[in-house]
């Protein structure tokens, strides 16, 4: 759930700032888009246009189009992370987001630490998280301890504290 959290976390900043920019990022300017949404799109511009009243939004339904755009990503990796953060102008921040961080932490160690996590919740939510055997007689769990998950989700939630006071 921390995971998830931080995903989410990070799809809202996009979308958030995707009007900010008066250059789009480079990730961000390079998202790719269906033709036929374009062609959609002119097309109701050109309907708002000439509708009485007038009352054309046009941002509206491509802010939609871009939040379900970016459900085709995941942004739990650090190197995912870092993508999102260049999307939302926010590339090279990793320094003040460790510094934000108590304690402070490298860009290696965030990384280190995130990946980590990440590696686990998949082995919870893909594999069962049962251990990773090559010919096992039985079948065996990983452990976790309580102690291991609550720090786990406490490094999350100051990750994405740390993140929102940069951004």
């Amino acid at each position: 759930m921390g995971v998830a959290a931080l995903d989410t976390y990070m799809h809202r900043l996009i979308v958030e700032r995707a009007y900010r920019h008066q250059t789009l990022p480079g990730r961000l300017a390079r998202l790719d888009f269906s033709f036929q949404y374009a062609l959609d799109q002119a097309d109701a511009a050109g309907d708002a246009a000439r509708a009485q009243p007038y009352n054309s939004r046009p941002r509206v339904p491509l802010k939609r189009v871009l939040r379900d755009r970016l459900l085709r990503e995941t942004f739990q990796r650090y190197d995912d992370v870092s993508n999102a953060l260049g999307m939302a102008g926010l590339s090279g921040n990793w320094g003040p987001i460790g510094q934000a961080l108590v304690p402070p932490l490298q860009p290696v160690e965030i990384e280190r630490r995130l990946n980590a996590i990440v590696d686990r919740r998949n082995q919870i939510a893909h594999e069962g998280d049962y251990s990773r055997l090559d010919r096992p007689q039985t079948a065996r769990t990983n452990t976790i301890t309580q102690h291991e998950a609550a720090d786990d989700i406490a490094f999350l939630a100051s990750l994405i504290d740390a993140i929102h006071s940069v951004a």
